[in-house]
């Protein structure tokens, strides 16, 4: 968020004289402090909750989605059970070789204002 703050002076009152003439009665100052909103949306990761699959067995495929207005966004995931991969774009994929129990971090980058969010799910994979 961008601050602004201005010192103003301004006029507390004003007389009309018998001749016809406006005049101050007097002044006083005073200070404001604008705030404005950034204009750009927060980029957000989607999450798709827990996970399970079985070792060996090919994992039914998981999308990550960056919501923003550029919709460029580039992933980057940790964490995932050993025989999975992922593409830049959020897609994870493949067959698991080890049960065990695996907490998966995902950070998605707007590629065009360097925004970034994350998000983080478990995978379980049985024997």
């Amino acid at each position: 968020m961008h601050r602004l703050q201005r010192s103003l002076t301004f006029v507390a009152a004003l007389v009309l004289s018998s001749g016809g003439l406006v005049a101050a009665t007097q002044e006083a100052a005073a200070s404001a402090v604008v705030s404005t909103a950034d204009p750009k949306p927060p980029l957000t990761a989607s999450n798709p909750g827990p996970q399970i699959g079985t070792a060996g067995v090919p994992v039914t495929p998981v999308q990550l989605y960056c919501y923003h207005q550029n919709y460029i966004c580039d992933w980057k995931i940790t964490g995932l059970p050993p025989g999975l991969t992922y593409t830049s774009y959020g897609n994870i994929s493949g067959t698991t070789t080890v049960a065990g129990h695996y907490t998966v971090n995902g950070t998605v980058k707007d590629v065009i204002d360097q925004r970034t969010a994350t998000t983080s799910f478990s995978w379980t994979i049985n024997p």
